[in-house]
């Protein structure tokens, strides 16, 4: 085999192994907020943005992240879909992308700021679009364009919406009534707003009690929020114990972790605490 050709295969290797791990993330604003440039322009607003959706490809066993494509909701203009995004490394935390043809402009600029993420908790981003001061647009794009004047800004806080997938469930009876337990595969945090007692991150459960409702609670995954990525959950596993009180019930979360063949599985959790926390009960069983 000659060096090309031995070179083309580990090119080839690597963009299969990145595209094997690599992952599709969307993100909206919450608290979303938007005031219009100096520019203005008849029937043309840019205030009070309706939404703005990230779409993110992360590979998770990497911290660098990809935004796929940016869309921007208006009540009084057409949508802004930005794609192509890059990082511009002259000035940390932005990442910049090129529209033409939108609006009533050549050409435009998007610059997200201020946006980790990795860290979606801590983030709030800022949305800034600028018209283009190019003056030859058959060039080739590059990361520093001209800016001329702003023409709007969005801002909000960052907020995870990845549909999450139930990866397994598991039923059982509490109380004389049936619990049913799913396991979503990806891993993830409450909301602020959320009004959860007890653990607010890690695995995932939602349940479903016959009787008391629908609830969801969270288990400790014993890594940092910024690593939720890597792991994703695969199954949970109920077990039975003789206690003082009768039969007492456990349960353990089996997962992997990207780039990894192997299976690991959690301590074993009590499940009464967890259903104290969440439904408020405290009769033993």
């Amino acid at each position: 085999m000659n060096k090309f050709a031995r070179n083309l295969g580990v090119v080839l290797v690597s963009l299969l192994s990145a595209s094997t791990y690599a992952k599709t993330f969307k993100y909206d604003l919450t608290a979303i907020n938007s005031h219009q440039g100096p520019i203005q322009y008849p029937r043309l607003s840019f205030n009070q943005a309706k939404s703005a959706i990230f779409t993110v490809n992360k590979d998770p066993l990497s911290p660098e992240v990809q935004i796929s494509s940016l869309e921007v909701n208006f009540p009084e203009a057409a949508k802004l879909v930005a794609t192509g995004f890059k990082k511009v490394e002259t000035e940390s935390g932005l990442y910049r992308a090129i529209v033409n043809d939108v609006w009533i402009y050549r050409q435009i600029i998007v610059d997200v700021r201020n946006v980790d993420f990795n860290r979606t908790q801590m983030a709030s981003p800022r949305i800034e679009v600028y018209l283009s001061e190019k003056s030859v647009f058959i060039q080739p794009e590059n990361s520093v364009e001209p800016r001329g004047e702003r023409l709007f800004e969005v801002n909000g806080i960052l907020r995870d919406i990845t549909a999450a997938k139930i990866a397994d469930t598991a039923t059982t009876t509490v109380e004389g009534k049936k619990l049913t337990l799913s396991l979503k595969d990806l891993l993830s945090f409450a909301p602020a707003e959320a009004q959860i007692n007890g653990t607010r991150e890690g695995f995932v459960i939602d349940t479903l009690w016959q009787g008391k409702g629908q609830k969801t609670i969270f288990v400790p995954a014993f890594a940092p929020l910024e690593e939720f990525d890597r792991y994703t959950a695969i199954a949970i596993i109920p077990t039975e114990r003789d206690s003082p009180f009768g039969k007492e019930q456990f349960f353990s979360i089996k997962y992997k972790e990207e780039g990894s063949n192997y299976e690991l599985v959690t301590p074993e959790q009590p499940l009464k605490p967890l259903l104290d926390n969440a439904y408020g009960t405290a009769t033993p069983w």
